[in-house]
């Protein structure tokens, strides 16, 4: 019912400005009476996966939220799954702007971020306030400016911080857009399964053997 209005008005706005926007104010509605105008009543529709139960089959892809601002507000939509991120181990800006374009007869857009966020410990904060009851994803990767060859260590970091609070952690081994993060084709598995058997070695309560899933 509001969509016509939002989207006119939105689209007066640059792309990146718009996102900017609309977070702003689902932060402000989260928690609020004035949550009921984004809440939907998504029908119970239970997929099993990798081990996990998942409400519906309808998810929404990391890169939306990436910081973990607003998983409430995107959870009372009816998503079953949240993935947010992708967070690296510090802070980073991305790329220059501008960076997100509209292809507006295609309703899509080109996303030339660069992992803009503002660090796994910010995230971690934003999950422990959230009361999100569906699955939540965790979308890692590395720092633009950390080295390819030392990549596993950023994601450890990361893992190791969201592990307790991710039903999943995805890795994100690969950015065509991120200078730093590229070189997909010549990245060893083992920059993947170093850290995730480094997180199998600790004590946790949680089982693992669903944890690494190729693509």
């Amino acid at each position: 019912m509001y969509y016509p209005f939002v989207r006119k008005a939105l689209f007066q706005l640059d792309p990146e400005r718009a996102h900017e926007v609309t977070f702003q104010q689902l932060r402000r509605v989260t928690g609020t009476p004035l949550e009921m105008l984004v809440r939907q009543k998504v029908p119970a529709r239970p997929v099993t996966c990798m081990g996990l139960t998942f409400k519906n089959p309808l998810g929404l892809a990391a890169g939306l939220d990436k910081n973990g601002e607003c998983i409430d507000a995107l959870g009372a939509m009816g998503f079953g799954s949240i993935e947010i991120g992708t967070v690296t181990p510090r802070p980073q800006p991305g790329n220059d702007k501008p960076r997100i374009f509209r292809l507006v007869d295609a309703e899509g857009l080109i996303n030339r971020m660069g992992f803009n966020n503002h660090g796994v410990d910010n995230l971690v904060e934003n999950v422990k306030k959230a009361h999100f009851d569906g699955v939540l994803g965790i979308n890692i990767g590395k720092n633009k400016d950390t080295p390819v060859e030392h990549g596993k260590d950023d994601y450890l970091i990361c893992m190791e911080k969201v592990y307790p609070y991710a039903g999943y952690i995805a890795i994100n081994i690969s950015s065509p857009n991120t200078r730093g993060c590229v070189r997909c084709n010549t990245v060893k598995r083992s920059m993947i399964y170093s850290p995730v058997l480094k997180i199998s070695s600790l004590s946790c309560s949680k089982s693992i053997r669903n944890m690494f899933r190729s693509p």
